[in-house]
């Protein structure tokens, strides 16, 4: 599965094998569709940017540049 964290919310958002996007925060759980409507479940709001993110096409071959570590660069002067 893909899951990613929610920066601000602290949610946890996995990808089902069914491509349907499941939103866990706290002890409250709901179901999204890649374009973050509800499907099922006590949340009915999501981030409907993160779920496209992780549940919206892919490219073939397992290698994702959504994926990539961040690089940090510090320039100094």
């Amino acid at each position: 599965m893909r899951t990613k964290r929610h920066p601000l919310s602290g949610a946890l958002y996995d990808v089902r094998s069914d491509g349907l996007v499941e939103v866990t925060k706290g002890d409250k759980r709901g179901v999204f569709r890649a374009d973050g409507s509800w499907v099922e479940g006590e949340l009915r709001h999501c981030d409907a940017h993160l779920c496209g993110w992780i549940a919206g096409p892919q490219i073939s071959g397992g290698r994702n540049p959504k994926d990539r570590p961040v690089v940090r660069v510090e320039i100094t002067a």
